[in-house]
């Protein structure tokens, strides 16, 4: 049975307020994890914790933030086609953010 058409606009706008939500955090890691390596240059013995503890931090808030930017691209999609919404073709890496309709079923996604 297919959605109707509120229905699917409601879940598309839900997904895309996940993507945001995992981008943004996503940057706000990869800052983190900036910052901390440059802790471990500047300040290694910070806080008691040294220039190798500095890094572990630091790569861990990259790898998470990693995480968290694949999880939002991976779960961006069409709730009736359930494709992917990139921005121009299969090779580009980019979501169209906020489009009107799907590319490739057609469905509405905005009311």
């Amino acid at each position: 049975m297919r959605p109707s058409g509120r229905e699917v606009t409601v879940e598309f706008q839900r997904r895309r307020k996940r993507l945001l939500h995992n981008f943004g955090f996503a940057l706000a890691l990869f800052t983190l994890g900036l910052i901390f390596m440059q802790m471990a240059d500047l300040f290694p013995g910070l806080l008691g914790v040294g220039g190798r503890g500095w890094k572990t931090a630091a790569f861990a808030q990259l790898l998470a933030g990693l995480v968290l930017a694949v999880t939002g691209f991976l779960q961006y999609r069409c709730p009736v086609c359930n494709s992917l919404l990139r921005g121009h073709d299969s090779y580009f890496f980019g979501v169209m953010l906020n489009p009107g309709k799907c590319p490739e079923c057609g469905t509405r996604l905005q009311e």
